[in-house]
């Protein structure tokens, strides 16, 4: 089978967020299924193979330039978190990094509106609410693109509702990639969450209003951000270092990584 004819959704918009990040929308060819928030779904262009002098004549100059060949058998894929709620049916949102030595994200960062990409029509992940009891506080640790799922959560209309506080601590390099930052500002200001939202920067020389630098994990080592095992559900994707460092922390005070065979009230999601 042609691998082009799996090509099953449309792009909406590719928007450069800050440099290495991007947001990409995506329309199925299909409805978009009621997915869970915190779940993510596949994507998949053909993979390109960089071609040589001596293959059906292309220029060395094309080579340079990366101009590949489509490879009509192979489609690759990677699983993304979905930002957008489940009652956005006009499109998927996607929050990605470019991966320069990856074989998919290079070439997700270059797609025009109106370009064909892959979607599994399997959405899948356990990383969701569903097993928080009522009345827990919510606190969404991330780095990165990890943040996406956690927007998906805040977008889905009264999904958190019964809950008790949200905490979203988010971890970049640099305060250009704060993506939703503002959202998230007017979604405090709405009162339509007990919510509170705290960023750190690794990189950036300084600090900005709540924005401290340093890693995102420094607010529970500091005790600026106080959990009690009885009363928190913390929620942690992305680098997997900053995983580590949280659940070492916080398994001194009494937190336990959940499954749905051994319940517990840490929630993890790597991102690589």
């Amino acid at each position: 089978m042609v691998v082009t004819s799996q090509l099953n959704a449309t792009v909406t918009e590719n928007r450069c967020l800050s440099p290495g990040l991007f947001l990409l929308r995506v329309l199925p060819d299909a409805p978009i299924p009621d997915f869970t928030p915190g779940q993510y779904v596949a994507l998949g262009l053909p993979s390109i193979e960089i071609a040589t002098p001596s293959e059906d004549g292309i220029a060395e100059e094309n080579k340079e330039k990366k101009i590949g060949v489509i490879s009509p058998r192979t489609l690759v894929k990677r699983a993304y978190s979905i930002a957008s709620s489940p009652s956005e049916k006009g499109g998927l949102e996607f929050y990605i990094a470019r991966v320069n030595e990856g074989e998919l994200s290079p070439n997700l960062t270059v797609l025009n509106k109106g370009d064909r990409v892959f979607v599994q029509k399997k959405y899948v992940g356990t990383f969701t609410t569903c097993d928080v009891p009522d009345g827990k506080n919510l606190v969404f640790i991330a780095t990165g693109t990890g943040i996406a799922p956690f927007i998906s959560m805040l977008r889905a209309p009264g999904l958190l509702q019964r809950f008790g506080r949200i905490t979203i601590l988010h971890g970049v390099r640099y305060v250009q990639d704060l993506a939703y930052r503002h959202e998230i500002e007017e979604l405090i200001e709405s009162g339509a969450y007990d919510l509170q939202y705290y960023a750190a920067v690794s990189r950036d020389a300084g600090s900005e209003g709540d924005i401290r630098k340093g890693y995102v994990q420094s607010f529970l080592e500091d005790e600026f951000v106080s959990l009690e095992h009885a009363a928190d559900h913390v929620f942690l994707c992305g680098n997997p270092g900053m995983i580590k460092a949280v659940v070492g922390l916080l398994s001194l005070k009494g937190f336990k990584e959940h499954s749905r065979k051994s319940p517990g009230n840490l929630h993890l999601e790597n991102y690589w």
